[in-house]
């Protein structure tokens, strides 16, 4: 079997009748690239799911590179998070109702930031190169996306795998649904996360094969 690229994506919240992150996680999945093979898993809004179960689920696949999409619905484009906390606090409710004035998502008990591994500037430059929109960002925030983005980057930095989380904004259609001034097209969303999945992929597959000689 093909080393991984585990994709996670959320599904849908906050009344959204759609999230375009699930949907182009899910396009995806089984998407093949150099030597690697992408494998979608979909989370739903849940603090409590994904603190608990999601550290478990990236040990047992094992992945080669791991890449997180979620929906930012005020971003006019998608955004490569540049760092992640180990905080939660959120006065949204999540798809349990729960919310949150303070938790620290992993055992250390204080504030604890943690840069992506995902590589950055080729990132950037190949997805602008093929005409995609895409930039850098610090605000991933202390909502669900900003948990996932956590564990995701730890897991990366204990692994010493690529790993990180991008930001996306509304899709066309969802953007009509709910009266959303920014949107982008689903199609242009899913060519820029998969632009995202060919640079990582290269360097992912440049990793395994120097630790394979």
């Amino acid at each position: 079997m093909k080393p991984l690229i585990l994709l996670i994506g959320y599904s849908v919240f906050a009344g959204f009748q759609i999230n375009p992150a699930e949907e182009v996680v899910v396009a995806l999945d089984g998407y093949e690239i150099n030597g690697l093979r992408v494998k979608s898993l979909v989370l739903p809004v849940s603090y409590r799911v994904v603190k608990e179960k999601l550290p478990s689920m990236l040990e047992k696949e094992e992945p080669a590179a791991v890449i997180g999409v979620g929906l930012a619905p005020r971003a006019a484009r998608p955004i490569l998070e540049l760092a992640a906390s180990n905080i939660a606090s959120f006065t949204a409710r999540d798809e349990e109702g729960k919310t949150l004035d303070l938790d620290y998502i992993d055992s250390v008990g204080e504030l604890r930031v943690v840069k992506t591994r995902m590589p950055v500037e080729n990132v950037l430059s190949e997805c602008r190169r093929r005409g995609l929109e895409i930039r850098p960002g610090v605000s991933i925030g202390t909502y669900l996306c900003g948990v996932a983005g956590y564990i995701i980057m730890r897991y990366a930095w204990d692994h010493d795998v690529p790993g990180g989380f991008i930001h996306i904004p509304p899709s066309t259609e969802l953007a009509m649904r709910h009266r959303l001034p920014n949107c982008m097209p689903l199609s242009q969303i899913t060519e820029t996360i998969r632009c995202v999945i060919d640079v990582v992929s290269a360097k992912a597959s440049q990793a395994l094969q120097q630790n394979s000689q």
